[in-house]
């Protein structure tokens, strides 16, 4: 049996304490547990990077579908809240199961860094993204063509969110309201709001919510969305998901799938 992946690593203050508190504090997985599609391909993993990205044992990367978990920071990027936690969860996990996955692919089988990106299964049949899910160390993240789980991700996440689980008690991972936004705003947030207006250009349909915020959605990925979007927002209450950036307009965030974009209203005002 391999060796621990924490003795590979850096060490973890309180690792195996937080993980046993993590686990009687998270809600019960029988309600949903995204199982896996069929047959996979068995690896062995190296090293925990963060709380959604692995080294495999012949070296290969691996970025998990369907989840962002907290960055555990490089360089001068200090770590984000809980990322440590988020890891720790992943090596206790792969400790008690030979740190062996069964790997299942995306769509898109690697990003542009080269990752591997699959839905990773411990030897028991436990699903990794969901166990960070359950635990409020990750959000539901749904990246194109690979959206296969997001329904069943975005589930779980609202289990944990609604239960103030691990991230979800962190001031930063609270909704907040569009015309509240700071114009120097950046980073992942969850933005809620009317959409007051809808303009087009040549490659994107931009969503204008109140204060600063415009959500953007390419042409391309316009397939992934209702037939009637995006005249069928204008006017409606949402929340969006996604990473600010700063645009010559104010603020941007890019949407690519309706997973980012909750309608919080049953019908336009």
């Amino acid at each position: 049996m391999p060796g621990s992946l924490r003795s590979k690593g850096a060490s973890r203050p309180g690792a195996l304490f937080l993980f046993s508190c993590l686990l009687t504090t998270a809600p019960p997985a029988a309600a949903v547990d995204c199982p896996a599609p069929g047959n996979g391909e068995q690896v062995e993993v190296a090293h925990v990077y963060d709380g959604d990205t692995l080294r495999l044992a012949d070296d290969r990367r691996l970025r998990l579908i369907g989840i962002n978990a907290p960055e555990t920071g490089r360089g001068k990027q200090p770590p984000q809240p809980l990322a440590a936690q988020a890891a720790t969860v992943l090596e206790s996990l792969l400790d008690r199961q030979d740190h062996t996955l069964t790997l299942h692919y995306g769509t898109a089988r690697q990003d542009h860094y080269g990752r591997l990106l699959a839905h990773a299964f411990l030897q028991n049949g436990d699903n990794l993204a969901v166990q960070l899910l359950e635990q409020g160390l990750a959000t539901a993240l749904a990246v194109p063509p690979n959206t296969r789980a997001a329904d069943c991700y975005r589930l779980i996440e609202e289990h944990a969110r609604a239960a103030r689980l691990g991230i979800w008690s962190l001031p930063d991972y609270q909704s907040i309201a569009a015309a509240d936004l700071s114009p120097d705003a950046r980073g992942f947030r969850l933005v809620e709001g009317h959409i007051r207006d809808i303009r087009q250009s040549r490659y994107s349909i931009w969503l204008q919510l109140d204060g600063p915020l415009a959500a953007h959605i390419a042409r391309r990925d316009l397939v992934n969305f209702p037939a009637d979007y995006p005249a069928a927002l204008l006017g409606r209450r949402v929340e969006v998901r996604g990473w600010l950036k700063p645009d010559n307009r104010g603020l941007k965030l890019g949407i690519r799938h309706p997973a980012a974009l909750l309608l919080l209203d049953a019908k336009a005002p």
